[in-house]
């Protein structure tokens, strides 16, 4: 059974704004999603999930919003190919100003990878005003699942 989860990180609450707004995008088509903050999940809870949409911040230079450290911390732990036969696709929101430009977005796509999931999409790199490709990107998730689900 195809089952689909979102997964994001935040420091001051745009990328869980994406990521909510992919969810209720998803359930004007009767796609129900978990979407849950990743202070509140465990990369061993995406092993349940077919596709996995990751909305991630970059803070710093390169780092991880806090509540996301240490699920990132425990992803880096897992073996390679743990999560082979997945398929996820990564939508980072950061700041062009910064020398590190979506680090946390590249990093987790790395480590995705790594573990053997499959990407659906190309990762997008969200400047400030995050919309201008936020929004395709979440055109592009809700045609992909609709077209899974029919």
């Amino acid at each position: 059974m195809h089952k689909s989860c979102i997964l994001y990180g935040t420091n001051t609450g745009n990328s869980q704004e994406v990521a909510e707004t992919l969810r209720d995008e998803l359930e004007k088509h009767n796609i129900e999603i978990e979407c849950s903050d990743m202070f509140d999940s465990s990369p061993n809870k995406m092993e349940d999930y077919t596709d996995i949409y990751l909305v991630v911040s970059t803070w710093g230079e390169g780092e991880p919003p806090d509540d996301s450290e240490d699920f990132f911390e425990a992803l880096k732990s897992l073996p390679d190919d743990y999560l082979s036969g997945k398929r996820h696709a990564v939508c980072g929101l950061g700041d062009s100003s910064y020398d590190i430009f979506n680090g946390f977005g590249k990093d987790i796509e790395t480590e995705m990878n790594r573990l053997g999931s499959k990407q659906i999409l190309d990762r997008v790199d969200c400047d400030i005003d995050f919309e201008v490709l936020s929004d395709p990107w979440i055109e592009k998730i809700v045609d992909y699942e609709k077209s899974n689900r029919s």
